[in-house]
């Protein structure tokens, strides 16, 4: 019974020995090197969104764990066609350390006839010849039309219009967006927007000087990217004089005009802000003539103007500059007489038929005229 008993603790030692010994050979084995991953490219740009005309840099970066060795680097631009815009090539050899990125000349985003290439997605490809392999990546971008535009001078407490064009890319809509008029006010986001729609809003500000207005949009690809700024210069301004009428019968004998015959005037207006000025005219026999101008201040603007029918007519006349701020009306009492032409044919009718004038007498009192 003892032999047996020794026996199987012997059998248990050596399990103990051999599960302890198979542990050991685990732990050793996991704590080898990890494999090198070796050098590798990856191509970036600077941007994701880009405006018409601005500049696009490409980077060659190294992302692995070793010298990436190379030459001849040529970078190639397809538009979402898969058509070639832009292709250049470096005759020259890199060694990238690892983490480490080479830049490329920025792209104008012309293609090779020099022209403006259009709006939509990109995508820029990397090419580099290694010792003994290739090394090639990709990025895309976009290229957008999206910056706001509207006025770029006004004046204080006066409402501007600004619009947007919100980019047409099918991929990432709906759109919101949120502006930012650069004194301290913001809109909360506002939306959705399908691609390629046009977002208006006013603002005015209430002191002077020079605003930013920005634009943030969100897609829905989860990108938010603020537009490039667009620049108010906001001032005081103060409205232009009543201006000044001349014109017949004031320097006309006699002092009547002729119904059907044209007269000219003259308006002139002074500014104290030295701003252009426009002119509004109601002639008095309901026509007028619309903001005209505009014309530098204290400058004379004529116009002309033709009565149909005899009456005393009243013009009025006011100025207005250029950031909409109007002055006092003036006015000026124009009396027409009928047409002489028409009074001489009717004498000699008269004088014709003389025997007519008490018959039309009698018929003239009858009618009470």
């Amino acid at each position: 019974m003892k032999k047996k008993k020794y026996l199987f603790a012997g059998v248990a030692v050596l399990i103990l020995l051999l599960s302890t010994t198979s542990s050991l050979a685990v732990v050793k084995s996991n704590e080898k090197e990890p494999l090198s991953r070796g050098p590798e490219l990856e191509v970036t740009t600077d941007k994701t969104v880009y405006e018409v005309g601005e500049m696009v840099t490409i980077f060659f970066t190294n992302i692995g764990d070793e010298i990436l060795s190379g030459g001849g680097p040529i970078v190639t631009i397809y538009n979402n066609e898969n058509e070639i815009v832009y292709q250049e090539a470096c005759y020259c050899y890199w060694e990238i350390e690892p983490g480490e990125y080479k830049e490329w000349p920025p792209w104008d985003q012309t293609n090779k006839h020099g022209n403006q290439v259009p709006v939509g997605k990109y995508t820029v490809e990397g090419f580099l010849t290694g010792n003994e392999q290739n090394y090639i990546d990709t990025a895309t971008f976009n290229i957008l039309d999206y910056s706001p535009y509207g006025p770029t001078l006004g004046v204080v407490n006066i409402s501007y219009t600004f619009c947007i064009n919100l980019p047409d890319n099918g991929e990432c809509e709906p759109y919101h967006i949120l502006w930012d008029f650069g004194d301290g006010q913001m809109t909360g986001w506002m939306g959705p927007y399908v691609g390629g729609e046009t977002v208006c809003i006013e603002h005015s500000w209430s002191e002077t000087g020079d605003y930013e207005i920005r634009v943030k949009i969100r897609d829905n690809c989860a990108n938010e990217y603020w537009t490039d700024p667009l620049v108010i210069h906001i001032s005081d301004n103060s409205p232009p004089s009543a201006p000044d009428i001349e014109g017949p019968p004031k320097n006309y004998r006699p002092i009547c005009g002729k119904a059907g015959q044209e007269y000219e005037y003259k308006f002139r207006s002074e500014d104290p802000d030295d701003d252009n000025i426009l002119y509004l005219v109601d002639w008095g026999d309901g026509t007028y003539d619309d903001w005209f101008g505009p014309y530098p201040s204290g400058e004379e603007a004529t116009a002309k103007h033709t009565w149909n029918a005899q009456g005393c007519y009243t013009i009025m006349a006011k100025a207005k500059d250029i950031w909409g701020a109007e002055s006092d009306w003036t006015t000026m009492s124009i009396p027409i007489e009928g047409n002489r032409a028409m009074y001489t044919l009717f004498l000699n009718f008269l004088q014709k038929y003389p025997n007519l004038f008490p018959i039309l007498q009698l018929l003239l009192q009858r009618l009470g005229l």
